[in-house]
Parts: structure tokens; C-alpha cells; sequence
């Protein structure tokens, strides 16, 4: 057993003096305790208490501890909290990923953001943030689009650009090169949206489909399809045709389907129901039943923060549904519909009730808005695919305000 220090301050063999039991601020301790073992405490981020570790000596104590904090550091593969000139792209973009980015998006979203960090990564990530030039990101992203869409090369420079932004709070550099870069120029959207006739013949094809109504949910209410996975039976009230939206379920690389937030805060709340969603939940609710009974106990129970819930559409045995299931749902109900079921996905459906309440309904884009859960009107104007009548009877209300032989017209 090593001596016991018989005080604070000692002396060493080439004459240094030592305070035992003392450590510079932040360091942690180092102390000797009564079982005879010195032990040293150190924090690591985001942990309210310190963590300790144990030795025969003091400087053992404290070369484990540095092994420990070291391991830490591996394990979050994240860059030192003090950051200086030479701090690279990819120290930064790594940093930025799991201290700004993973607590503020779904779990879907920060997977896809792992992604693009890992292309910065391995494309510009040993660039100096300090030394990052425009021209850099120019040639970097004209390089990704020899493989990958514009679409997509544009969500990598924005993430790029996010993580300069962060560069600029923090001092690493006075501008952000990408902010500099215009994105890829993307095509027009070829997406479709039915119409009303179209819509109601798909609803009604796929009726006796197990996701009737889920299929009836994207294309009679607009909802997104990880909202109409994350329902569950305890969100519903049926007589009142009324649903609460509050969680989605979503795909995760490397994962596979979750529960989590929906995709904005839009969506959330209250959702009045038309009359032949509810009757085909009430249809799906007794198929469920008859589903529950024959899987018994291999039927799997879905919990959400911590608490068991009901799924309106699960798989045979109660598990968490692909949204490729419900696509599949939409191409035979288009066929049997007699419907091109092309590029028919679940999103159509959205995109079929925002045209159709704006081109044939008249309604306002805002009010349309809130009724498929959009947080922003302008993302809503962005799924019309058909005017309809109105550039007409615009056309005509303009004439009768503005043009005298047209007011003369109307009159007589």
C-alpha cells in the first residue's frame, strides 16, 4: 500500500514543490482516499456528476483519467471545445452535426444530415475553415453533381452553408463561402395530383385494401403518410369525427421505421374528419381486432415516450408500417381503378387536395394551409398543379373593376 501524503504541499527529488489534492479549475480532483487508492474525478459534457477513476498512485490516477477522457473523445468523435484558425471543415461539420443538429430535427432528418456531413466530410473536410474559398465550393459542387440530382446536390450545400453560418458565430472565419454559391438550378417538379373524379374512384377502389383508409387519409384529408402511420386509436374520436395529430412515424437509415414528431408543427391538433374516413376506420378497427385475436401473443405492443399505444395501421402482427406498404396500396387501387398509377406515390394525395380545394373549390391558400397541416402558406402554393377556372374568373373580375366597356357590359 502506498504512504499515505502527510500533507499538502511536498517535495520532490529535483526540487518541485506539490499541492496534493489540488487541480487547476476544471480539471477535477485528485485526492488520496481512506482505502488507501488515490482517486481523480473529471466531467464529461452534458453529465451533471463527475465521473471517477481509481490507482495505487497519484500519477497513475491521473494518467487513467486521461485515458478515460480520451476514449470519450473517440466515442462522440467529436472536435476539442476550443476551436482555433486550423480547425478543418470536417472537425467543424462533425461538431456542428451532434452538438446543433441532432437535438433539433427527427431522427429521420439528422440520418440524412449524417449523410451529407459525411460527404463534406470526405470531399472538403481537411480545408481549414479559415481557408475555404468560393471557388472551392463551386468546384466541390459541380463534382457531386456528376452522381447525384440537383435537388440533392442543393440539400448539401445548404448544409454546408448551415455549418459555415456556425463558423461565422464563432469566429472560425468573417464570411460563408457557401452562402456566396447559388444552387443547382432544379426542374420542374413532374409530380402529379389527381383529379376530384380520379380521387374519389382511388378511395373507393381501395376500400376493402387493409390501408383503405389510410389511402383515404392522404387522399380525402391531404394528411402526410407518416402522420397517418404515427395515428393511433387512442388519438381518435370517431363519433365526434375528430383526430389528434401528435407524432409520425418515419423511415431512419440504418434503423428502420420509428415513432417521432411530425414533420412540422403545423400539422399538430385537431383534424376534422369527412364521413368516409371515419367509416373506413371503423371498418379498419374491426379487421385490427380479428388481427390482434390471431396473432396473440406475438402481436408486438408500440410504445411512444415511454407509454403503450394503439396504431391504427400496423402490420399482421402489430408491428410499425413501411410507407412503401401504403404505396402499394395506391398503385392497385389506381389500377383497378382504371388510373395510370405512375409516379402515383403517397404525397400525391397531398398535392390532389391542396389543387383541388384551390382550382375547383375556390378556398385560399392559407385556409388550405391549416387544413393539411402546412406551417407556411407559401410551401401549400407550391403543390397546386392545376388552376382550374380561376386565372378566368380572375381575368373577369380585373375586367369589370378596372375597364370601363366592361363595367358598361355588366350593367346592361
Amino acid at each position: 500500500m502506498p504512504r499515505r501524503p502527510t500533507g499538502k504541499r511536498s517535495v520532490e527529488a529535483d526540487g518541485r514543490v506539490r499541492v496534493h489534492g489540488k487541480s487547476a479549475n476544471g480539471e477535477g480532483s485528485v485526492y488520496y482516499a481512506s482505502d488507501g487508492r488515490w482517486r481523480a474525478t473529471y466531467w464529461l459534457a452534458g453529465e451533471r456528476r463527475p465521473r471517477t477513476v481509481t490507482a495505487k498512485t497519484r500519477e497513475k490516477a491521473i494518467a487513467r483519467r486521461a485515458e478515460r477522457l480520451a476514449e470519450a473523445e473517440a466515442e462522440t468523435s467529436l472536435v476539442p471545445g476550443r476551436f482555433t484558425r486550423a480547425t478543418t471543415v470536417g472537425e467543424l461539420s462533425e461538431w456542428w452535426l451532434h452538438n446543433v443538429q441532432r437535438h433539433q430535427v427527427r431522427a429521420s432528418t439528422f440520418a440524412k444530415a449524417e449523410d451529407r456531413v459525411r460527404r463534406i466530410r470526405t470531399t472538403l473536410g481537411k480545408i481549414p475553415v479559415s481557408e475555404l474559398r468560393t471557388e472551392q465550393v463551386v468546384t466541390w459542387q459541380t463534382e457531386l453533381l456528376d452522381g447525384l440530382a440537383p435537388k440533392t446536390v442543393g440539400h448539401h450545400r445548404q448544409t454546408l452553408a448551415q455549418i459555415l453560418d456556425q463558423a461565422v458565430e464563432l469566429g472560425l472565419t468573417g464570411t460563408n463561402a457557401a452562402r456566396r454559391v447559388k444552387p443547382p438550378r432544379v426542374p420542374p417538379s413532374s409530380a402529379r395530383a389527381l383529379s376530384v373524379d380520379e380521387v374519389r374512384r382511388l378511395v373507393a377502389a381501395a376500400r376493402d385494401d387493409r390501408f383503405g383508409a389510410a389511402v383515404a387519409l392522404l387522399f380525402f384529408q391531404g394528411w402526410r403518410v407518416s402522420e397517418a402511420l404515427g395515428l393511433a386509436w387512442e388519438d381518435l374520436d370517431l363519433d365526434g369525427a375528430v383526430a389528434v395529430v401528435q407524432r409520425a412515424c418515419v423511415y431512419v437509415d440504418h434503423q428502420g421505421p420509428a415513432l417521432g414528431p411530425t414533420k412540422t408543427s403545423g400539422a399538430l391538433g385537431e383534424h376534422q374528419l369527412v364521413p368516409t374516413v371515419v367509416e373506413l376506420l371503423r371498418e379498419r378497427r374491426k379487421a385490427q381486432a380479428a388481427e390482434r385475436l390471431s396473432a396473440g401473443p406475438e402481436w408486438e405492443q408500440q410504445t411512444y415516450n415511454g407509454k403503450p399505444i394503439d396504431l391504427a395501421f400496423t402490420t399482421p402482427t402489430g408491428g410499425l408500417v413501411l410507407r412503401q406498404a401504403i404505396t402499394k396500396a395506391i398503385s392497385t387501387a389506381a389500377g383497378c381503378a382504371g388510373i395510370d398509377p405512375k409516379k402515383l406515390g403517397t404525397h400525391a394525395g397531398r398535392r390532389s387536395v391542396v389543387t383541388a380545394l384551390y382550382a375547383d373549390a375556390g378556398e385560399s391558400i392559407e385556409e388550405i394551409a391549416r387544413f393539411v397541416g402546412h406551417a407556411s402558406s407559401a410551401t401549400t402554393a407550391g403543390y397546386v398543379r392545376d388552376l382550374g377556372s380561376r386565372p378566368t374568373a380572375f381575368a373577369r373580375r380585373a375586367a369589370f373593376l378596372l375597364d370601363p366597356a366592361a363595367s358598361a357590359d355588366e350593367s346592361a
